[in-house]
């Protein structure tokens, strides 16, 4: 079905004074910050239209220091610049995370030892953590008042950078679990907000105590995401086609004030709880054993494509102690 837009594009067509005549500062150029960015984005630009890909060496993401600091000096650049009317974020290659980690030069892992938590280090919490962390979410939710559309494509821990778009669309691989809890964590660092607000709190208090894998079809049915693709690439070529409508449909100004009110209730949860609940996250992650070790996530991985298999003959398979049996579902 064919959707007639009311307008052409207005991209490009925006009318500004001069900074010289208002004595204003100007933006940070689109150039500058898409080269100081490179090491963990890939960004290109056209019709208004900004596309920004998160990778570490050109592939998957590996969670760590760079991609976290360098996420709130994204939204605050790219959200500060006017001539981005739409923004598109997601991740590179198969996975948009590979893991928890940085790579040396020669492409070979090494432990994030950032998020160490020992007595000793716990400076590291604030700095690199709850810092970076707080700012990252505030960040993509009240500093970009522009459209947002998410692509999550293939595996995910830190879902919360594509569940915050104003749309999302993954691929069919698409899966996650939010580690939090099965790592002897306390959930507060902004996932649980956008899983809760999103699937509902009896299901979102489910998937935390469990380790519940989340599939692209599960994530679709609990209103999680707008629409699935085949893969990473079609994802990204179905979010620049809606941009490219949103961008015919309304005009700069509407679209800029409508997203306002779309991310009300967003904004609220995120002032209400956010800072405090990161901070119980940060004090529960000192004083127990909270690991940030990449096992956990190979391990999901593992139960991930024993669920996704059991998906594709109509079963099920439950969280349970030594589980992996398949199951029928009942509706």
């Amino acid at each position: 079905m064919a959707i007639k837009a009311n307008y052409e594009s207005d991209a490009g067509k925006r009318k500004e004074m001069s900074h010289k005549e208002l004595g204003t500062i100007p933006h940070m150029r689109f150039e500058e910050y898409s080269e100081k960015l490179k090491h963990c984005f890939t960004m290109k630009r056209e019709n208004g239209i900004l596309e920004a890909r998160l990778h570490t060496n050109g592939d998957s993401l590996q969670w760590g220091a760079p991609a976290h600091q360098a996420l709130h000096y994204f939204f605050d650049w790219a959200g500060r610049d006017p001539d981005n009317e739409i923004i598109i974020l997601g991740g590179t290659g198969k996975d948009f995370m590979k893991g928890i980690g940085r790579l040396d030069d020669k492409g070979n892992w090494g432990p994030a030892t950032e998020f160490n938590s020992a007595p000793e280090e716990a400076w590291k919490m604030y700095e690199y953590q709850y810092y970076d962390g707080t700012n990252d979410i505030e960040g993509q939710v009240f500093d970009v008042e522009v459209p947002t559309i998410g692509v999550w494509n293939g595996a995910a821990f830190h879902t919360d950078l594509v569940l915050f778009s104003d749309l999302t669309l993954c691929t069919e691989d698409a899966w996650t679990t939010d580690m939090h809890f099965r790592v002897n964590m306390v959930p507060g660092d902004g996932i649980g907000i956008a899983w809760r607000e999103l699937m509902g709190r009896k299901r979102y208090a489910y998937a935390e105590l469990t380790g519940e894998i989340i599939t692209a079809r599960k994530a679709l049915a609990l209103g999680m995401v707008n629409e699935i693709c085949p893969d990473t690439e079609s994802c990204y070529a179905r979010a620049r086609e809606i941009a490219e409508l949103i961008m015919r449909t309304g005009t700069r100004v509407t679209r800029r004030i409508t997203t306002q009110q779309l991310r009300k209730a967003w904004k609220e949860d995120i002032a209400n709880e956010l800072r405090n609940a990161f901070s119980t996250e940060m004090f529960v992650t000192a004083t127990e054993h909270s690991p940030h070790e990449v096992n956990y996530w190979h391990w999901a991985h593992e139960e991930a494509e024993l669920v996704k298999a059991a998906e594709k003959k109509g079963k099920v398979i439950r969280p349970r102690v030594n589980g992996g049996q398949e199951e029928d579902e009942i509706k």
